[in-house]
């Protein structure tokens, strides 16, 4: 599935109220800011990640992969991602 860009810029306005749920700091990516990105993508679908330390263009590929993905949008040192999820069922994020 790919996404176009109308639907990136659709998911970058329904994300600009969201506050950051996960924050990689010092320690960089590492095992469990990949779990704690999946678990939260699995339960909101669409969330920001902010990142304290390190090129977010780089490490923006590298979440993306693991965790199956889609980079909606990189504003600062914000990197917004959404994955579909089955599991919510009616209440997934419904993209034109």
């Amino acid at each position: 599935m790919k996404i176009t860009s109308k639907q990136r810029q659709y998911l970058r306005g329904l994300a600009h109220s969201l506050n950051p749920y996960i924050i990689i700091g010092k320690n960089g990516l590492n095992e469990s800011s990949i779990k704690s990105i999946d678990k939260s993508l699995k339960n909101h679908e669409l969330i920001k990640v902010k990142v304290q330390i390190g090129d977010k263009k780089q490490l923006a590929p590298l979440i993306e992969k693991e965790t199956n993905s889609f980079v909606v949008g990189i504003i600062g040192k914000i990197i917004i991602l959404y994955r579909f999820s089955p599991d919510k069922g009616d209440d997934s994020i419904k993209i034109p």
